[in-house]
């Protein structure tokens, strides 16, 4: 089963978005693993994939710097971490 989510939004507006709460919780981690080096973090869209959120945002200061980060949506676990 496939979901994508995209968003336009800035900060923590994907939280109003209408998605499930596993999907929600993967972003949130998602977005607290980045910004642990990176700062701004804007959430830029998601996609469900079985068990696999595929997370993209955007982590750019000046200039947009894509970055996607997998989430397990049954451990919480991060499985994967591209720039």
């Amino acid at each position: 089963m496939k979901h994508y989510i995209h968003s336009s939004t800035d900060r923590d507006d994907f939280l109003a978005l209408n998605i499930d709460n596993k999907t929600r919780h993967a972003i949130q981690i998602a977005r607290k693993f980045l910004e642990q080096y990176n700062s701004p973090v804007v959430f830029k869209s998601a996609m469900l994939i079985d068990n696999i959120c595929k997370i993209t945002m955007d982590i750019g200061l000046a200039h947009e710097k894509i970055v996607q980060v997998s989430v397990d949506i049954t451990t919480g676990m991060i499985s994967e971490y591209k720039q």
